[in-house]
């Protein structure tokens, strides 16, 4: 506690120095950037530029954070959303005396028992992991990726801290309802959690590995099983030159071409996505030959979201807000009931904002944070696998866009749509729709009778009790939360007053000739009623703030 205490501390400084402390007041500050002082390449120092640089300051965990902020464009502007890109996880290397200290533990063996050589200099050194070249006793060339000592350490500090931050946003915010933050930091902590475990990115190696045995141009590492532990993994190393550092005559149309169809299977055939895949995460091997790195976060989608998918994609390029409307609703999540003409009247005007436009000329980006706000409004809570998918999307687009300003991915995308739509009326996928609809009757027809039984039973022996929610019944709670509080000041006031009576029966205290006792209770008995009455008038109309205003103005 007393640990927690100092990091929340120094996160308070933190947020003060960078001028976000201001974050739940009411005034025109909120919209205002101040005089904070230039940063030290001499940009000016907008809100979503502090906003990076004091995640960054803080560490890898409000790095994390970040990152998976800027797949979030409907809690944060455009703006915010180019800064979080910029966020550089990079740290200062570690001496290489700890690094072997920390192999030699995790191996459990001295470093010439493993590798004939491991190279002093890393190849990157960031918050989580340093990864250094080395040879094995085999002679093979490979990576190893160290995880930093004590890391855990501090990510489970910062996530306690997240989490009572957390408490405060769902207390403050009204965007709370639909986001659900100590939701988001839960979903977080797994997440983070599995990239502090190597073990884990050992399986999603194998796992993409396995998904491009049919794809000899795309390299997936080999992951050294006797080499790795859950702080150490090793792999073999792919050598190769990063997008972006492409050399001047490689053909950069057929490259994006490649990659966009590199990333429809992965989403529509395989199921199992590359969630970073940043120029610095692909190789150029040669013509026509990739390798891709970095396998700490891979997203994952069911048949049924790939279906999803196509079904709003397919929405979007024809103009059919009725369509979008029934998908958003259909792949998003709510505990209350979602008003479907509505959003589709707001659907259908944010496709007219987009006017003419072929699809291949709407910005990803835009278009994503336009639909995930509207999700927002009606309290459509987005699963983490869509906003995963998003992210990744947006930051191949601008690879793609870089590689090739002029190409339109809607030829290569249409034979994806064309096969999840005739697969899903396959007759041996209808056959199998309906054994699965059958099975399901089947065990509805032998659970029923049980549970009539059981309610039948528990009606007769006074033991039923139905749970109700609701808008109006939140209000009719509050009704009577308010007449109990009234009865209550009124209750209380009156005693203190009659109290006081009694007391000048009793008690002769005078004060230039005033009855103290009387005064006394009869102030006492005011206060009482005024405040409670007070908060009763008050409390209904007291109203979260709005995060997403306070961040994009």
């Amino acid at each position: 506690m007393f640990r927690d205490l100092q990091r929340l501390r120094r996160i308070t400084r933190t947020l003060a120095r960078y001028g976000f402390l201001d974050i739940v007041r009411r005034d025109r500050s909120l919209r205002d950037d101040g005089d904070f002082p230039p940063t030290d390449d001499g940009l000016p120092a907008s809100k979503p530029r502090r906003f990076r640089l004091l995640l960054e300051e803080l560490g890898p965990t409000f790095i994390k954070l970040g990152q998976v902020l800027s797949a979030r464009p409907d809690l944060v502007s455009a703006e915010y959303v180019a800064e979080l890109q910029l966020l550089q996880d990079r740290c200062e290397p570690l001496d290489f005396a700890v690094i072997r200290q920390a192999i030699e533990e995790s191996l459990g063996g001295p470093l010439d028992a493993y590798f004939t050589s491991v190279d002093e200099e890393p190849l990157a050194a960031a918050s989580i992991a340093q990864v250094h070249e080395a040879r094995t006793k085999d002679g093979e060339r490979v990576v190893v990726k160290v995880r930093r000592p004590g890391i855990d350490e501090e990510v489970r500090l910062d996530i306690d801290v997240l989490y009572r931050l957390a408490q405060i946003l769902d207390a403050v915010f009204e965007e709370s309802a639909a986001v659900e933050p100590i939701g988001v930091v839960e979903s977080f902590e797994r997440g983070l959690a599995e990239e502090l475990n190597f073990r884990r990115e050992a399986i999603n190696v194998r796992d993409f590995a396995r998904h491009h045995e049919a794809r000899p141009d795309i390299e997936v590492p080999r992951v050294m099983e006797d080499l790795s532990t859950s702080t150490v993994l090793t792999m073999t190393y792919i050598e190769g030159v990063p997008f972006s550092r492409l050399p001047p005559d490689a053909d950069r149309p057929a490259i994006a071409r490649r990659l966009v169809k590199e990333a429809f299977d992965q989403v529509f055939v395989d199921g199992v996505f590359h969630a970073d895949p940043h120029p610095g995460n692909i190789l150029y091997l040669g013509p026509s030959r990739y390798g891709v790195l970095d396998y700490g976060l891979l997203g994952r989608l069911t048949r049924q979201m790939q279906e999803t998918l196509v079904m709003l994609a397919l929405g979007v390029a024809v103009r059919d807000p009725d369509t979008v409307a029934r998908t958003m609703y259909r792949l998003g999540q709510s505990d209350e009931r979602v008003d479907i003409a509505a959003l589709r009247n707001d659907v259908a005007g944010l496709l007219e904002r987009y006017g003419g436009r072929v699809i291949s000329e709407v910005d990803t980006q835009l278009l994503t944070r336009d639909l995930l706000t509207l999700a927002v409004q009606h309290r459509i809570r987005i699963p983490p696998e869509y906003a995963m998918l998003g992210r990744a999307a947006t930051t191949l687009e601008g690879v793609v866009r870089e590689l090739d300003p002029n190409f339109d991915a809607t030829e290569i995308a249409k034979p994806y749509a064309e096969r999840l739509l005739k697969d899903r009326v396959a007759p041996q996928n209808v056959q199998d729709g309906l054994y699965r609809a059958l099975l399901q009757f089947d065990g509805l027809s032998h659970d029923l009778p049980l549970q009539v039984s059981q309610i039948v039973a528990d009606l007769a022996s006074n033991r039923l009790g139905l749970r109700v929610g609701g808008r109006s019944v939140d209000r009719i709670s509050e009704t009577i939360r308010a007449a109990a509080y009234t009865i209550s000041a009124a209750i209380l006031g009156g005693a203190f007053v009659i109290g006081s009576f009694i007391g000048l029966s009793r008690v002769d205290w005078e004060i230039g000739g005033v009855p103290i006792v009387g005064v006394v209770g009869a102030i006492v008995g005011l206060t009482v009623i005024f405040w409670l009455g007070a908060y009763v008038m008050v409390r209904p109309r007291l109203k979260k703030l709005s995060l997403s205003r306070i961040l994009w103005r």
